[in-house]
Order: structure tokens, then sequence, then C-alpha cells
């Protein structure tokens, strides 16, 4: 699971739940993963515009694979978000995976 913060600009909650909810550009984007299982967008305080983004992944090996071959495609999306003035910040808050080596590698992953 890779969970991330969402700090939302004035007047574009509606916006955002649009693109990162159910459905959205984001998670039409990660559907081209084959690990990818499913993202959630909860809002946390309506008040301070905050929003918790969750990807679920089959492992972090998935994701990483993914992040890889899609590269340019997710800076183009960071960038339109810029662009969009949709948040005022994005926080990474963190990669939570079972301890699973991929296929060629060690243990070296932190367990969640």
């Amino acid at each position: 699971m890779v969970s991330r913060e969402l700090v939302v600009s004035e007047g574009r909650e509606a916006d955002v739940q649009r693109v990162f909810g159910q459905g959205g550009i984001w998670s039409e984007l990660l559907e081209k993963a084959a690990g990818h299982l499913s993202s959630e967008l909860i809002c946390k305080s309506k008040v301070e515009k905050r929003y918790q983004a969750f990807d679920y992944w089959t492992s972090h090996w998935e994701f990483e694979r993914f992040r890889e071959k899609h590269q340019a495609e997710l800076e183009r999306f960071a960038q339109w978000v810029t662009n969009e003035g949709l948040l005022e910040r994005e926080i990474f808050l963190g990669a939570y995976y079972r301890d699973e080596p991929g296929p060629d590698e060690g243990t070296d992953i932190v367990p969640a």
C-alpha cells in the first residue's frame, strides 16, 4: 500500500475527488499495472481540505515495475495536477508491504 496526504486548493475539492476518486484519471492510470489492486480517497478534514489517498498493490515489486514503465505518464499527470492548481501540496506518507521479496531480490524491504 502506498499512502499520500493531499491538501486541496481552495474550491477544488470536487475536482480532486473526480481526479483521485473511484474511476478517476488517477485510477485509470494505475489500472494499466497488472499488480494494482485498487485505490481509495478518504476526506480526513473538510475544514483543512485534507484527503488521504491509498493505492493498493499486490507487491512492492509490481508498484516499482509500474513506476519504471509509466514514468513519463506519471510525470505528465503530476505536471497536469500542478498546472490545474488542484493541490496546495502532496505529502508522501509511506509505503507498507508484507515482506515478499521479488524473484531476483533479497529481503531488503522493511516489512509493514
